[in-house]
């Protein structure tokens, strides 16, 4: 069956737009945005770890690779194991590193400024940390994953405050993977292992939590990341169903997609013609509705500049976006 290319509920509608991928960005993991069209994303996939900046546009094609952070750090990238990403005071580019239980911090350009923090259960201290956020006083929320904890630095790496153990019952995590805040400030935490969304305030005081288990509508399956548009809008990268979900701002459900790439990127599509094989092979196929699908997507972001949200779906090397429409009025026919 053939995705919906809009999908609209409750006011909120989201418009396919494209699809950025292919090789050139192999093993996609997370994503930040830096200043006009820059977009950082971690990437590992066979051994080959890297963080890389591109420029992607408005438009489909309007996008290319200008800077690999590994051929600028051959040596630190071969012992390394880049998650996430997020963006600091000067443009500066923070990449939690879960082999080496650390984050590392970069110039906009790719050059090593230093290391934050180190192996331990310590405040300060890490098992491999993921999720990284930068509060507006550019104070970082880090995911500390195997210390089921998340982590309230300064920009230096002082620790300010930690929330969270492992468990089950509210304020506890079971491997918290991505993490974001609100337009209040306000903490979310994907609390991978336990199903959930899980909200703090500022201080790391538990608020509520979103989802419970399952595969229905408003259920929940591992998920990987969550952000929220400027309405407060939540978005949720559930993971293991394939899918994002969306909750207002009241934590109510509205709906979901499972990804909409009825068009290949434009550098996928210069690698399919450039593979005979490979051309000949998919033109065999009975049909390519599964390319469009998400397959385990554990990035989301939404781009308050463009109106945009982007879904890093992980297992097909690529990056869908969806233009968020406003006043969108589906149209009357009459037969």
């Amino acid at each position: 069956m053939s995705p919906s290319l809009t999908t609209s509920a409750a006011g909120r509608t989201y418009d396919f737009s494209h699809v950025v991928g292919g090789r050139q960005i192999t093993g996609v993991v997370n994503m930040a945005f830096g200043k006009d069209d820059d977009v950082y994303v971690t990437k590992k996939a066979l051994a080959f770890f890297d963080v890389e900046l591109l420029k992607i546009g408005k438009e489909p094609g309007d996008e290319e690779v200008v800077q690999s952070f590994r051929a600028k750090n051959f040596d630190l990238f071969e012992a390394s194991w880049p998650s996430c990403v997020a963006i600091g005071p000067n443009q500066d580019v923070y990449v939690t590193d879960e082999l080496r239980h650390l984050i590392m911090v970069f110039d906009h350009d790719g050059n090593f400024i230093r290391n934050i923090g180190e192996p331990g259960d310590q405040p300060g201290q890490f098992d491999r940390p993921s999720g990284i956020v930068f509060a507006k006083d550019n104070t970082l929320y880090v995911s500390d994953t195997k210390n089921n904890r998340a982590q309230h630095l300064s920009s230096t790496g002082e620790s300010i405050t930690t929330f969270g153990k492992h468990g089950t019952n509210q304020s506890e995590f079971n491997s918290p993977w991505g993490i974001d805040l609100d337009p209040n400030g306000n903490v979310l935490v994907a609390d991978h292992a336990n199903n959930r969304i899980q909200k703090f305030d500022p201080n790391g005081s538990f608020i509520s939590s979103i989802g419970t288990s399952g595969s229905g509508a408003g259920e929940l399956d591992h998920p990987s990341d969550v952000t929220t548009d400027p309405e407060g809008n939540i978005y949720i990268c559930d993971w293991a169903n394939n899918r994002v979900q969306v909750f207002d701002e009241n934590e109510n459900y509205v709906l979901q997609t499972g990804g909409s790439a009825v068009e290949l990127s434009k550098w996928q599509k210069r690698y399919i013609q450039g593979n005979p094989d490979v051309y000949k092979a998919r033109r065999r196929v009975d049909t390519l509705d599964p390319e469009t699908g998400f397959a385990l997507p554990t990035g989301v972001e939404f781009d308050t500049r463009t109106n945009r949200l982007f879904v890093v779906d992980s297992q097909r090397w690529r990056i869908q976006i969806f233009n968020k429409l406003e006043d969108y009025a589906e149209p009357q026919f009459n037969i």
